[in-house]
């Protein structure tokens, strides 16, 4: 149940500052003899993301399959594990979209622009 609503959450806070860090690593200005591969490791870092968000949303909907004939307001430990997969089915593919828009980004546009 909680890797089903957390999950996905988790991915897209490490695939964000992952993403946060090999850009500061490639466009700082100590680091212009060293070519480091942005889109490479963004990459490689939203199908690692991607796939753990997918493994989330898997996970809360064999949650919510098991809890299947428990309502949100049966009793206090099944009625809320019932709930939370639900919360986890539908926040974790709103992640998922986010960690692939992130992504797709840092793949289309250009790096190291200075705003």
């Amino acid at each position: 149940m909680w890797a089903g609503i957390l999950g996905a959450p988790v991915m897209w806070g490490c695939q964000h500052a992952f993403g946060i860090g090999v850009s500061d690593a490639s466009c700082s200005v100590g680091s212009r003899g060293v070519r480091v591969p942005i889109d490479t490791w963004t990459g490689i870092a939203t199908v690692v993301a991607g796939t753990l968000a997918l493994a989330a949303l898997a996970a809360a909907v064999l949650t919510f399959r098991a809890m299947r004939g428990v309502e949100e307001d049966g009793p206090p430990p099944e009625g809320r594990i019932y709930f939370l997969s639900i919360c986890g089915m539908v926040v974790s593919p709103l992640f998922l979209l986010i960690i692939l828009m992130s992504g797709i980004a840092t793949q289309i546009l250009p790096s190291c622009q200075q705003g």
